[in-house]
């Protein structure tokens, strides 16, 4: 199966695809934010945050496990692949990644990374995943605000992130956040249905 990405997908790309015999089956949109307005957002829990480490690996694994596995293409890895996946980068933010607890109960995470081109001015956002029991608390806002105030902090310009089009209420949270859609990316296969579907991992879970 032949199978071609796209890093900034428009109208006449999709277009110049079909008529080559090649249907768009995967679509993301990458968003930034340039870190001038960070709103301010109280949870309606009180959140206690804890940063990546060796101890705490597995805890963060559970809540992605937990955040995720309701998602369309859930690919169920382990607990070493997505720790692998996630944190074996050296430019893995370990500080600014963060677990949030209700109660001593962990509840959602996020996990954060640089951008390998512009490691000292742009943070890249790996996944927020909320619990589906605590969703809809501002979890996933507030872990989120909290490193995009951070990374403000650093001395970082604008932190970026990739989120499904098959993920709406991401979009809306992270539209209301400050971030706007910079581009879209996707992939296409030959033979495929007309409609656009697929999952990523990089994505947020919070609804």
């Amino acid at each position: 199966m032949t199978s071609i990405r796209c890093e900034n997908i428009t109208e006449e790309i999709i277009q110049k695809y079909k008529e080559k015999g090649f249907k768009l089956i995967f679509q993301e949109f990458v968003m930034e934010h340039d870190l001038k307005e960070i709103p301010q957002i109280d949870a309606s829990v009180p959140l206690r945050f804890q940063s990546w480490s060796s101890t705490s690996e597995a805890d963060f694994y559970e809540v992605y496990d937990a955040s995720f596995k309701d998602r369309p293409g859930f690919p169920g890895w382990s607990m070493d692949k997505w720790v692998g996946w996630i944190a074996s980068s050296p430019t893995f933010l370990k500080a600014q990644s963060y677990l949030a607890a209700v109660d001593n109960q962990a509840a959602g995470f996020i996990a954060l990374d640089t951008d390998p081109e512009f490691p000292n001015t742009k943070a890249y956002i790996s996944q927020v995943g909320v619990i589906p029991e605590w969703r809809g608390k501002g979890i996933a806002a507030s872990l989120t605000c909290k490193c995009l105030e951070e990374c403000r902090q650093d001395g970082m310009n604008s932190v970026t992130l990739h989120v499904n089009q098959n993920n709406p209420g991401a979009i809306r949270l992270y539209e209301r956040l400050g971030f706007e859609t910079v581009r879209t990316r996707g992939r296409f296969e030959a033979g495929h249905g007309d409609s656009p579907s697929g999952a990523q991992l990089n994505n947020s879970n919070d609804k």
